[in-house]
């Protein structure tokens, strides 16, 4: 095996098993298509979202952070981001091609499952109310994977607002038509929400840490 593959391996066995180590980077060497035994420093930073899901699926908790950065650095990608993705929602079809979209981006920055069902699921229930009650709308989506890991999403539209949000926010509006529904549960998918509406349109803001 070649150096960066024993870089690379000797930083995941300081996490997790030497057998699991080692079939986590292989397995991260034959998704890019690479050979594990000429792996280059280029190879090495193809590999980094693959490792990065692997170390946040398997290795403790507590020293994921550290495992990220060590591998970051390897890498040579710790301070990479994805550009923002600017998506425009004006028929039913856009709102699967959107979720599809933020589960790629999720992907490029090695997001684990679990946050990766959360934003496709809050890209998805946003871009759906824009379609439903406001005529179309703007979805952005942007990530970064350095030491702040986040994937960030933002709906706009020019709809006519939300007149009882407060009571849409706290659960307690019924609707036959399913109106606020998705509102409430981006809320609750997010680790940071914001929300503002009027008469000239509705804007979210949600945030997801990796």
């Amino acid at each position: 095996m070649e150096a960066e593959f024993e870089k690379a391996l000797a930083v995941l066995q300081r996490y997790i098993s030497p057998v699991n180590a080692r079939s986590m980077l292989l397995r991260a060497v034959q998704q890019q298509g690479l050979d594990a035994g000429g792996l280059t420093r280029d190879g090495l930073k193809r590999c980094g979202p693959s490792l990065r899901r692997g170390i946040a699926l398997f290795v403790d908790a507590s020293r994921q952070e550290a495992a990220l950065q060590e591998i970051g650095k390897l890498c040579g990608n710790e301070h990479d981001t994805v550009d923002t993705i600017v998506l425009h929602i004006t028929a039913e079809s856009d709102i699967g091609k959107a979720r599809a979209e933020a589960r790629r981006i999720c992907d490029a920055v090695g997001a684990n499952p679990f946050a990766m069902q959360k934003v496709a699921t809050i890209v998805s229930e946003l871009a759906r109310n824009m379609v439903l009650y406001a005529g179309g709308g703007i979805v952005e989506i942007s990530s970064a994977n350095g030491q702040s890991r986040r994937v960030m999403i933002t709906g706009s539209d020019h709809g006519p607002g939300i007149p009882n949000l407060q009571e849409v926010l706290s659960g307690r509006y019924k609707s036959r038509t399913g109106l606020g529904r998705g509102l409430l549960g981006t809320k609750r998918l997010a680790d940071r929400f914001d929300v503002s509406t009027g008469k000239d349109g509705t804007r979210v803001v949600a945030e997801v840490a990796l």
